[in-house]
């Protein structure tokens, strides 16, 4: 039986042999297909990080032009103003040379004569209409500044609470760092959630932004030693770098000067808040004093 089978058994290698070259051509087309698809998604890549960077630089021209037209804007409106309130004292001129032009000119009635309360008649009038609408502005100046004021408050409270919970999330990502835990996530940088308004920014949050940046680049640079001696030495990084290892005397010490920086600025911030308070709080009454000494001794 086995001699009877010599030609099929010398026909099966031949079979196999020719079915591994059918899937190994296959296998080969697919190996140079990836390898293209590989090739055009690192085309793919360079291109989108090309247009990032494209994007990135554009948007910084626009955050400058953006920056430029707020400035020009905000002196445009306070020309707005200068002019408004030119035009509106210019205005005010020539309704009482009107006044006056109106009340001095002679009766067209023969033989009647203007009294002295007829001839002032259009004066008062035109005085009265004056103060009218200067205290209408002045309300509506006082009604505004008092808005503005709030606003004011409101963003700077903000601006506080938004600052507590910056430091209360930094407290929290250090505690999570503390674990050695690579499972858990601790969250992008504070300075990543930080206020970059100007108006907003007093002395010490600008320090504060200088000083969480650095942090953020010693955090940086900290997780590439981690994954480079990691690579080379086989090992967990965690393990190398746990938190926990590193000098708990220095953590302790880094930990104290953070709260005493913490502390020491509220401490600044609030004695310039009470300060500004009291400024302000001058400020308005000389103004006061000011706009009343205007309203009364002005027009004499």
């Amino acid at each position: 039986q086995l001699l009877g089978n010599q030609d099929h058994i010398k026909l099966e290698p031949e079979k196999l042999k020719k079915a591994h070259d059918e899937q190994q051509q296959k296998l080969e087309g697919r190996v140079l297909a990836l390898g293209q698809e590989l090739q055009e998604a690192k085309g793919a890549v360079g291109t989108g990080q090309r247009r990032l960077v494209e994007q990135s630089a554009v948007l910084l021209t626009c955050q400058g032009q953006l920056q430029e037209v707020e400035a020009e804007n905000s002196r445009l409106q306070l020309r707005l103003k200068e002019l408004n309130e030119e035009y509106r004292c210019r205005l005010g001129q020539y309704i009482r040379d009107v006044a006056n032009y109106m009340d001095s000119k002679p009766s067209s009635v023969t033989g009647h004569s203007k009294g002295p309360a007829r001839q002032a008649a259009m004066k008062n009038f035109v005085d009265s209409m004056l103060r009218d609408i200067r205290a209408s502005y002045k309300s509506r100046e006082e009604q505004l500044a008092r808005a503005a004021r709030g606003y004011r408050k409101r963003m700077k409270d903000l601006a506080r609470k938004h600052e507590n919970l910056l430091i209360a999330y930094g407290l929290q990502r250090e505690q999570i760092q503390s674990l050695g835990s690579s499972a858990v996530d601790c969250g992008p940088a504070e300075l990543h959630f930080c206020i970059t308004d100007p108006e907003l920014l007093t002395n010490s949050s600008r320090e504060l932004n200088r000083l969480r940046e650095d942090k953020a680049k010693l955090e940086r640079q900290l997780q590439e030693l981690q994954k480079g001696l990691g690579l080379m030495s086989g090992h967990d990084p965690n393990e190398l770098f746990c938190p926990r290892q590193l000098d708990e005397e220095g953590w302790a010490e880094v930990r104290k000067k953070l709260r005493e920086f913490a502390l020491n600025t509220q401490e600044d911030l609030e004695q310039e808040r009470s300060q500004l308070l009291t400024r302000a709080v001058v400020a308005e009454e000389q103004v006061s004093e000011l706009q009343g000494y205007i309203d009364q001794h002005l027009a004499r």
